[in-house]
């Protein structure tokens, strides 16, 4: 792909990567600041789970929908129509867990010229060498296509990523910074101090430059880079 941010350790390049980071956590939340995240509620003590049981249903069956619905759309081979259904979905339904929020994120990136990103799932490695699964989906930038590419994807592969990669979480409010600094954020997923933290490649959706185009006419407010 393009890269169409400056990868040079210069102050330009950093200062114009912060920007658009900046950007595009501003359209983003401008837009979805009132999306409920049904796995959020996990974490909610008992007798306030037992209290929103209602709400926590309703929210759980439109995620069913919406995940259903953003199948189909994959299986009929719409290009165009599985990203305006995942961002009118989003939109219409206020609904979606860290997947649908990386992978919207990640759509908005592309809509505004940033190429070089993509999502994955995280897990940890502890000291033994043994790896689980975090369950929790984030928006990398710059790895490597040695480690990100068809082949790795399809097989969905596990991987170190540099400490310096640079991360964006919609889910956990927008929180945008290196893995070295992501460490005591993702504790709030289990990460250990003594463990690593790896990348898991997902095969997921890719925007061609023609899906690109429509989707930066159908979502006006979406775009901060003409």
């Amino acid at each position: 792909m393009i890269n169409n941010i400056q990868t040079q350790s210069t102050f330009t390049g950093k200062s114009a990567f912060k920007k658009n980071i900046k950007q595009v956590k501003k359209v983003f939340f401008s837009e979805f600041a009132d999306v409920k995240k049904p796995a959020s509620y996990s974490s909610l003590p008992m007798q306030r789970r037992l209290e929103m049981a209602d709400d926590i249903k309703e929210a759980n069956m439109l995620l069913a929908v919406i995940r259903e619905l953003q199948k189909t759309a994959y299986e009929e081979g719409g290009n165009f129509e599985i990203f305006r259904r995942l961002i009118g979905m989003l939109k219409t339904f206020k609904i979606g867990n860290c997947a649908e929020l990386a992978e919207t994120g990640k759509t908005i990136c592309k809509m505004n010229k940033m190429n070089n990103c993509d999502i994955f799932t995280l897990h940890a490695k502890s000291a033994d060498g043994s790896i689980r699964v975090l369950d929790h989906t984030i928006i990398a930038f710059k790895v490597p296509k040695s480690k990100n590419n068809t082949i790795t994807k399809r097989n969905a592969v596990i991987f170190e990523p540099s400490p310096d990669t640079q991360i964006l979480d919609f889910y956990m409010n927008g929180f945008s910074g290196n893995v070295r600094q992501a460490r005591k954020i993702y504790a709030a997923f289990g990460l250990k101090p003594d463990e690593k933290l790896l990348f898991k490649t997902e095969n997921t959706y890719e925007p061609d430059i023609n899906t690109i185009e429509k989707l930066r006419k159908e979502f006006p407010n979406l775009i901060f880079n003409k």
